[in-house]
Parts: C-alpha cells; structure tokens; sequence
C-alpha cells in the first residue's frame, strides 16, 4: 500500500457513508448549505430537518462550493507532508468545486515547488465519485505513482460512469427556476417523473419521462442493464431507502458477482431536487 498518493473528494460523494474514508489516505471537503439565516456544512443537519425548514420558510437552500480556506489549509497539509494529491470532484455542470479546487491547486503548487495536484472532474454526483477515487487509489496500490497516469486513469473510470436520475417531485426544480410553474404543475397532476442524465459534459438532461414513480424506476433500472459488461453498481437517493434497495437489488441481479455501493443523496442535491430524488448508475468495463 503507498501512502506517497493521497485522495480528496467532496462531501456530494457521500464517502462517509462508505468504509472508503477510514482510510487514512482519503480526505473530505464540504460543501455549504445555508438557508435562510442559518447556514452549515453539508452533513451537519440531518436532511429531514432540512426538509422542514423548507417547508417552514417557503424556500429553497442555497449551495456553495467548499470555502476556499478550507481548500488551501487540506492541499497545504497534505503537499507539505510529501503528497501527492488528487481530487475527484463532483460535476463542475452541477457546482463551483471543481473550478474553485482548480484556482486553489494552482495557488498551493506555486507556494510549494515541487508539489503535484491534481484535479478530476467526476461528471457525475454521489457514491459513483467514490468509486472512481477508489479504482485511482487501487492503481496506485498495484505499484503505479506515476501522476500523469493516474490523472488518465481517473479520468477513464469518469467517461465509463452513466448516470441516470429521477425526482419525486417537481416543486423543487420550480422553485429552483428550473422549469415553470405551469409544467410543475400539470407534471404534478398527471404524476408524471422525468428521467434525467448527466451528460457527457456532466450537465443534467432530460431523455424520457413516465406517468408513475413505479415505471421512471424501473426505466433506471433498464437503462443501466443496457450495458453489457459492468464493473461496479451505484444507488444513491434522498429519503427514498426501500426504493434504493429494490433498484439496487434488481442490478445486483443483472450484474451477478459485481460489486454495488449504495448510500444517500445528501443536503446539497436534496436541496435542488427535492426527496425522493434517486440516482442509478454503473461503472462499465475498459
């Protein structure tokens, strides 16, 4: 095992709720939540109270990228101790972070001559980000601590990542200013779910829609089983548990022996896609 590389990744990958940040090698910024005059780090508020307070003050959460003191004071640390560091961030279509670790990566080698970090654009949302980090850091493992291919390497597992979402509700993307209100509404009455991507740019399209939230699942679950040969399985969601493991039950079924990771969606996601927002992806083969 080296501990010569080093992993950061944001707290939108929810890798707390994975065995991956016991590893003293992997690290964590989070991002910010602030709604009306509180404001805290993504993680502190658990997300149903979260949900009540937006329920209370009739708005939604603003999101912010990790505070760039945190982002200097981690890559600091960790480059003066010798690492080498890379980052896997959530998709720059969704947030600042990227961009923002960018500008800081920059600012910290040019303090520290000598020191190498690397930023990865995940293009995708959730647990799928832990695992990209955690194949970058299995190389490394097997004897690779060459950077240029590492960086390559993450950014290989980042194009072989699909990612398919749906919400439960469409008041969120209204308030948001997503769509207008008129299509929330009408979307509300005829219960209508759309089926979303994150593209190869990692922003959010819309390629389908269905009229029940049984039937925008399991249009998930087919699209995922389109790919013939699969790595590794992803389900995160918000508020939404019993329908996480049933999707992940049915691609653990259609992918025998391949290994799956399932955890929640978080505040920063819930905050713009409301409960019951659910993500299905896979990772597919070189």
């Amino acid at each position: 095992m080296t501990d010569n590389i080093h992993i950061v990744l944001d707290s939108v990958s929810a890798v707390t709720e994975t065995e991956f940040i016991n590893d003293p090698r992997v690290h964590l910024l989070r991002l910010v939540v602030t709604l009306g005059k509180d404001e805290w780090y993504d993680g502190d508020k658990p997300i149903e109270e979260m949900i009540s307070m937006i329920e209370k003050l009739g708005e939604l959460p603003k999101t912010s990228q990790p505070p760039i003191g945190d982002i200097h004071e981690l890559f600091t640390s960790l480059v003066q101790q010798g690492k080498k560091v890379i980052m896997v961030t959530m998709s720059s279509g969704l947030s600042g972070t990227y961009q923002g670790c960018v500008t800081v990566a920059r600012q910290v080698m040019q303090e520290n001559k000598g020191s190498d970090i690397r930023i990865i654009d995940g293009k995708t949302c959730g647990c799928p980000l832990v695992g990209i980090a955690q194949t970058i850091l299995a190389k490394a493992d097997a004897g690779c601590e060459d950077m240029d291919e590492l960086e390559a390497f993450g950014l290989g597992a980042v194009k072989r990542t699909r990612t398919y979402f749906t919400v439960d509700t469409l008041e969120y993307l209204r308030k948001g200013g997503r769509i207008g209100k008129a299509s929330a509404l009408l979307g509300s009455i005829l219960g209508i779910r759309p089926v979303l991507i994150m593209d190869k740019d990692g922003k959010v399209e819309a390629i389908d829609k269905c009229r029940t939230r049984k039937k925008v699942l399991q249009r998930l679950i087919d699209l995922n089983c389109e790919e013939k040969e699969v790595e590794q399985v992803f389900v995160c969601g918000s508020l939404c548990e019993d329908d996480m493991t049933m999707v992940e039950a049915k691609l653990k079924a259609a992918y025998p022996g391949v290994p799956s990771l399932k955890t929640s969606l978080g505040s920063v996601l819930t905050a713009h896609l409301g409960p019951g927002v659910l993500g299905a992806f896979v990772r597919v083969k070189e």
